[in-house]
């Protein structure tokens, strides 16, 4: 395997353009058989089931290693007449980006408006905060923050697990609003600059 020595023929860049912290989240499979991959990953691979989201109308699998809300969801797709789709429809839905908080989000997500109208959609699902988006390739992308654990359960202890739409320009005004009346009511594009 060759690796560059040198980023510039590459076309990348050696600057860090987001704060530490940031990783990869999780991975969302669309399968054509929910059972048949949840043996597979719990079985075989030997994750958990955290939320059985079919429970609540959401056709998801959530599983963890451990404690963390969830490193696979396994998305169940299905045809107009209820049967499942054929495998070749089967694929990666999406992979996800998880920032260490809301503030380093909205930052991602305001540079991603700088460069053009990527965004597919942004659902707030309780535990965590999501907006979506497509690579050029079309591969799927979430980027999200975690809220604070004490939040990700319900008076029962449930895990909250929901997909409520929310509007990505008021909820940067929101989130910029903290930073900004600290800052001396800069806009959110000082904001932006200093951390990218």
């Amino acid at each position: 395997m060759y690796i560059f020595a040198d980023l510039k023929p590459s076309g990348a860049s050696g600057t860090p353009k987001t704060a530490s912290g940031v990783r990869i989240g999780h991975v969302n499979l669309r399968v054509a058989d929910l059972d048949r991959s949840l043996r597979f990953y719990c079985d075989v691979l030997g994750l958990s089931v955290i939320y059985y989201a079919p429970s609540i109308g959401l056709l998801t699998v959530f599983l963890a290693f451990g404690d963390y809300h969830h490193h696979i969801a396994l998305t169940w797709f299905y045809n107009a007449d209820g049967g499942s789709q054929q495998t070749h429809h089967s694929r990666l839905n999406h992979f996800a980006i998880v920032y260490p908080d809301e503030i380093l989000l909205a930052t991602a997500v305001a540079r991603l408006l700088d460069h053009g109208d990527f965004i597919d959609d942004a659902r707030d699902h309780g535990a965590t905060l999501s907006v979506y988006l497509r690579d050029p390739d079309g591969n799927g992308i979430e980027l999200y923050y975690d809220r604070p654990r004490t939040q990700w359960f319900d008076s029962t202890g449930d895990l909250v697990m929901k997909a409520e739409p929310f509007d990505v320009m008021n909820w940067l005004a929101e989130v910029w609003a903290g930073p900004a009346q600290i800052a001396n009511e800069r806009p959110y594009v000082d904001c932006l600059e200093e951390v990218v």
